[in-house]
C-alpha cells in the first residue's frame, strides 16, 4: 500500500471505480489526499508504478481475525455447515483446555490478520470481535480503518442482560481511532430475538452499525421453521440449544424485519434469502447492505450465490473474507477474481465496486474510501495485470496475486 503524503503515481490503468478505468493514468497526492485523476501527459514528474493496475485499497466488509493464524481451513470443503460450526467451537474449547493464554492468542491473531490485510491492501475492515479482542490493536492500527463489531452469542434467557451489558460497555467505550464501534449479535441460532430487539434499539439511540449471520445454511432455515434438523443436534451437543428461545414458523424476514429498527445493518453471508426478502433489504438500501463472502460461500455445499437476482432486486451488496477457518486467505482480490470466475454475467465494473465503493458505503466510509476521487483519502491498491490488452478488467480479474 503506497505511504507517501506528497506525490505523483502513474500505472499502466487507474480503476477510478466511480468513472471508466484510465489508461496510462496519472493520481495526485497532497497530505495523504487525492487530488488529481487524469491521464498521463508527456512531461509530467511522476513516480512509475509500472504494468500494474491502481485501485482504491479494497474494503474487507466481514472479518474474523481470530482465526488468523490457522494455516488452512478448518474441517474440509465440501463438508455440512452444521459439523463445521462443530469443528469451530471444537477449535475455540481445544485452545481454552490446553492452558493457551487465550487473550495473547487472540492478539496475535489479530495482529497477523491485520498485517496479512495491509499486505493484501485492505483499507478497511468489518471485524466480528469476541471477549478477548485486543482494543489498543485497532487504535493505534494507522494503515487500516473500519468497525469492530462486538460479538453477542449466548441463546440461553439468562444470558440476555450480561450480554446487553457488554453491548452497552463496548459502545460507551468509543473512542477516536480509526475503528468505529458496533455490534454484531451473532446469528438467530444463538441470540435470543428479545436481546436482537433491544441491541436494535441501542443501534438507534446511539448511531451505531449492526452485523448479523443471516439465511447462512439451509440447516439454519430448518431450525427456524421446524426447530430441527443437523444445527439443532450440534446445538444440542455442544449444550448451546434452548428450544424455548426461538419461536418456531420463524423466517428470515422476520429477523430482517427486527433488524430494521436499527440504525445500520450489515446482512451477513444472506446465502439462502427468498425474493421478498431481498426485496425488504433492497427496500431500506440506505441502510441495509448484503454482505457476500465468495470463497467461504464456496467452501459450504450450498450451492450457487443468488448474487445476480439480489442485483436485479437492487440490493446492496458488499463483499467480505469471513475468516481463515473457511477461507486459504484475507485478500478481497482473490474474492473478486472468484466472483468474475463464478458470476460471468455480472459486469466487471459492477463487481469492482463490491470490494471498494460498496463495501465502504457498508461501513460508513464511502466519504474517504471506496473511489479515486479528488478528497478522497490515498488510500491505494496496487495488483498486477494479466496481458489482456482488449480489456482492464479481464487484465485485473485474470492476474495472478499482489503486488
Amino acid at each position: 500500500m503506497l505511504t507517501d503524503t506528497t506525490a505523483t503515481y502513474r500505472a499502466r490503468w487507474l480503476f477510478p471505480v466511480d468513472r471508466p478505468p484510465i489508461k496510462n493514468g496519472v493520481v495526485g497526492v497532497t497530505n495523504g489526499r487525492i487530488t488529481s485523476v487524469r491521464t498521463f501527459k508527456l512531461g509530467d514528474a511522476v513516480t512509475d508504478l509500472g504494468d500494474v493496475a491502481l485501485l482504491p485499497g479494497f474494503i474487507n466488509a466481514h472479518a474474523h481475525l481470530e482465526f488468523s493464524l490457522l494455516k488452512e481451513p478448518l474441517g474440509q470443503a465440501g463438508m455440512p455447515f452444521a459439523d463445521w460450526i462443530g469443528e469451530v467451537v471444537a477449535y475455540r474449547r481445544g485452545l481454552a483446555t490446553s492452558g493457551t493464554d487465550l487473550a495473547d492468542d487472540v492478539r496475535r491473531a489479530t495482529e497477523a490478520g491485520l498485517r496479512e490485510s495491509s499486505d493484501t491492501e485492505t483499507a478497511a475492515i468489518g471485524e466480528i470481535a469476541t471477549a478477548h479482542w485486543p482494543a489498543d490493536c485497532f487504535e493505534t492500527c494507522n494503515e487500516i480503518r473500519g468497525t469492530v463489531f462486538l460479538e453477542l452469542l449466548g441463546l440461553a434467557p439468562e444470558r440476555i442482560e450480561p450480554l446487553f451489558h457488554s453491548a452497552v460497555q463496548h459502545v460507551a467505550a468509543d473512542r477516536q481511532s480509526s475503528f468505529r464501534r458496533g455490534l454484531s449479535p451473532h446469528a438467530p441460532y444463538t441470540v435470543h430475538p428479545d436481546l436482537l430487539r433491544r441491541v436494535c434499539q441501542l443501534s438507534d439511540e446511539k448511531q451505531i452499525p449492526l452485523a448479523m449471520h443471516l439465511a447462512e445454511s439451509t440447516a439454519e432455515l430448518e431450525l427456524l421453521r421446524s426447530q430441527c434438523g443437523p444445527l439443532v443436534e450440534r446445538l444440542k451437543e455442544l449444550g448451546a440449544w434452548h428450544s424455548g428461545s426461538v419461536p418456531r414458523g420463524l423466517r428470515p424476514l422476520d429477523y430482517l424485519d427486527m433488524l430494521s429498527a436499527a440504525h445500520q445493518v450489515l446482512v451477513i453471508h444472506g446465502n439462502f434469502l427468498v425474493r421478498e426478502e431481498m426485496d425488504f433489504i433492497a427496500a431500506r438500501r440506505d441502510r441495509m447492505t448484503v454482505v457476500y463472502c465468495p470463497r467461504t460461500q464456496a467452501y459450504f455445499p450450498h450451492g450457487e450465490y443468488p448474487l445476480a437476482e439480489m442485483f436485479a432486486c437492487g440490493v446492496r451488496v458488499a463483499v467480505g473474507t469471513d475468516s481463515r477457518a473457511s477461507n486459504p486467505d484475507l485478500s478481497i482480490l482473490s474474492e473478486l477474481r472468484h466472483i468474475a470466475r463464478h458470476h460471468p454475467a455480472i459486469e466487471p465494473e459492477e463487481i469492482l465496486k463490491l470490494g471498494t465503493l460498496c463495501s465502504a458505503e457498508a461501513l460508513g466510509l464511502a466519504e474517504q474510501l471506496g473511489t479515486l476521487s479528488p478528497g478522497k483519502l490515498a488510500a491505494f491498491a496496487l495488483a498486477p495485470l494479466s496481458e489482456a490488452e482488449s480489456d482492464p478488467y479481464e487484465s485485473l480479474f485474470q492476474g495472478e496475486g499482489m503486488t
